[in-house]
């Protein structure tokens, strides 16, 4: 019996002075216009950054918060800067009511009544993105920021068309989406979806408040949303819905801007993003690797996957009993990362799967306590990932999300900002490292990073889809340095998933390899890829050969663009 096969993928895209890779065309045009005109790299991220907010609203925005990763080439400097939400200051661990079940479908917290940790204004963490973006452009820039907010301002005033995947995101949430009014006003026609076509015409979709809000920044800079106009009317929106956010959380915002965490893999050096990330994690899913031959044995292949399998399992048990914030809990995130302590855990990998995974030993770690989590199962998140190299070397990658797709459903009203869900990224239950504290950053999955050879960007990389990023990037760096993948290819290939229970693998693995995994003793299962479900996470990479010439590479289920410059 013979079957006819769909082949999906992508062709590399090539430049030479430049490239920007975004979640999105429109956005991804917007920073290549910016390197064209002779804007550096930070000056083409943000842009794209403000950009993409709008013309892909279910995965960021101003109401949301990022992490995004520089590289400096005059200066030879790595810089990372944390604009992450927060918690409001009214805020406490006992916010929520429990109940005394767990949803499997969500991060393996105690269930909220009503899930009111997971949409609606109690979900709304204060937002970090202004703020963030604002000073990435302000230290590190060379245009305005009133400049770089132009696009973003037009595509909400004018609006841009309808797409498919713009359309299937809001049937897939167009019941929370229509609970809220203000939402409903913007993203429904009527409560229903909106339409690819009305009649014979595209439809538009305009945000009129969201591009006045756009503007008033521009002009007033960060200070008008969080010391202004702009802030004391989103506040008072929110609070008349029964929000937490207050003037005063806006005010004592602060980005973190501090070194990248540093990691090596095989003579590569690895920036990835601090703590409260994916970043510790993704660097300790190396370490584990690093401590076997996986080129000898080849891609994608039975001993190869088996390793994965042990190695990122124990990452993100060790993820899940010790990793929060670090301004409020001790994270032992130097011992996790340790070369010398992923040599001790890679010993006890063994031929078959190991039936349980402790977390490393608090003493062994420096800490006093453990937390061990469990593994649930976890649908997708919303984030966007912008990766883009300009012609003087210069490079970043910034992740940016609302948590959930459309974030906490509700747009503030008279601003036409749609806030994020960032209290879902806390344990609702108390006594926990990462359970809710005022003015504390949640644990979150994004997990921007920089591979450097010789000083230089070597690879360029970030995700979207929640936990499942960091698993993502530990393969796309694996494949593309063990197995010498180009950067498309090693973004296509097939990808297991061990942040959830049973391991995800996907349907175009060899069905050999899979049940020879099953004969080791691991639980998996097999899940096909298609445009309309996202079970693995979605990249975006550029990689710089030796020539110099930039490859870029992304998912391709979903509708992104990488655009290089000649």
């Amino acid at each position: 019996m013979s079957r006819s096969e769909w082949v999906i993928d992508r062709i590399e895209a090539l430049g030479r002075a430049g490239m920007v890779a975004a979640k999105h065309e429109l956005a991804a045009e917007v920073g290549a216009a910016v390197l064209e005109d002779g804007g550096n790299a930070i000056d083409a991220a943000v842009a794209t950054a403000f950009a993409v907010g709008v013309v892909e609203p279910f995965m960021s925005g101003i109401g949301g918060g990022g992490i995004m990763l520089l590289f400096l080439a005059e200066r030879n400097e790595t810089v990372a800067i944390d604009f992450g939400m927060c918690a409001p200051l009214a805020a406490r661990p006992d916010l929520f009511t429990l109940l005394p079940s767990r949803s499997a479908t969500r991060f393996g917290w105690r269930a909220v009544e009503g899930d009111a940790n997971i949409h609606g204004p109690l979900a709304i963490a204060v937002p970090g993105t202004v703020a963030g973006l604002a000073t990435a452009a302000q230290r590190y820039g060379t245009r305005p920021l009133a400049e770089l907010l132009q696009p973003a301002i037009r595509f909400a005033r004018e609006g841009f068309p309808v797409s498919w995947h713009t359309s299937l995101m809001l049937a897939q949430d167009s019941t929370l989406l229509a609970r809220y009014p203000s939402t409903r006003a913007v993203f429904t026609r009527d409560g229903c979806p909106l339409p690819v076509f009305t009649g014979l015409e595209p439809t538009v979709l305009r945000q009129p408040d969201l591009a006045r809000s756009l503007e008033a920044i521009a002009h007033g800079g960060p200070d008008v949303f969080y010391r202004g106009e702009l802030g004391k009317t989103l506040v008072e929106g929110l609070r008349s819905l029964g929000a937490l956010l207050s003037e005063q959380d806006l005010q004592a915002y602060t980005v973190r801007i501090q070194p990248p965490l540093w990691g090596m893999y095989r003579g590569f050096r690895i920036a990835t993003a601090p703590a409260p990330s994916g970043g510790p994690t993704l660097l300790e899913s190396l370490n584990l690797l690093a401590c076997f031959d996986l080129a000898s044995w080849g891609h994608n292949n039975e001993p190869t996957l088996h390793v994965l399998i042990e190695s990122f399992r124990q990452a993100f048990v060790d993820r899940f009993a010790y990793l929060a914030d670090p301004a409020f809990v001790p994270v032992p995130v130097e011992a996790l990362t340790d070369a010398a302590y992923a040599r001790e855990r890679a010993a006890e990998i063994s031929e078959q799967a190991r039936p349980v995974i402790t977390p490393g030993m608090p003493e062994r770690l420096g800490v006093d306590r453990v937390f061990a989590r469990s593994m649930p199962n976890y649908g997708g998140g919303a984030t966007t990932q912008i990766c883009v190299v300009d012609r003087w070397g210069n490079a970043v990658s910034l992740t940016q999300t609302l948590l959930s797709a459309w974030g906490s459903r509700v747009v503030a009203p008279g601003t036409g900002i749609l806030l994020n869900n960032g209290m879902f990224w806390f344990d609702p239950e108390p006594g926990h490292a990462n359970s809710i504290e005022p003015g504390k950053r949640p644990l979150s999955n994004m997990t921007p990073t920089l591979v450097l050879r010789e000083n230089e960007p070597f690879l360029v990389l970030g995700a979207m889809g929640g936990r499942r990023i960091i698993n993502a990037i530990a393969q796309i760096v694996s494949n593309v340095i063990d197995h010498g993948l180009g950067i498309q290819a090693a973004i296509t290939a097939p990808r297991i998933d061990c942040s959830v229970q049973p391991t995800a693998v996907s349907a175009r693995l060899d069905p050999t390899v899979i049940a020879r995994l099953c004969a080791r003793g691991h639980e998996l299962q097999v899940i096909s890829e298609d445009f309309a479900d996202s079970p693995f996470a979605s990249p975006v990479g550029i990689l710089r050969d030796q020539k110099g010439v930039l490859h870029g590479g992304a998912n391709p289920y979903y509708p992104a663009m990488v655009i290089g410059l000649d």
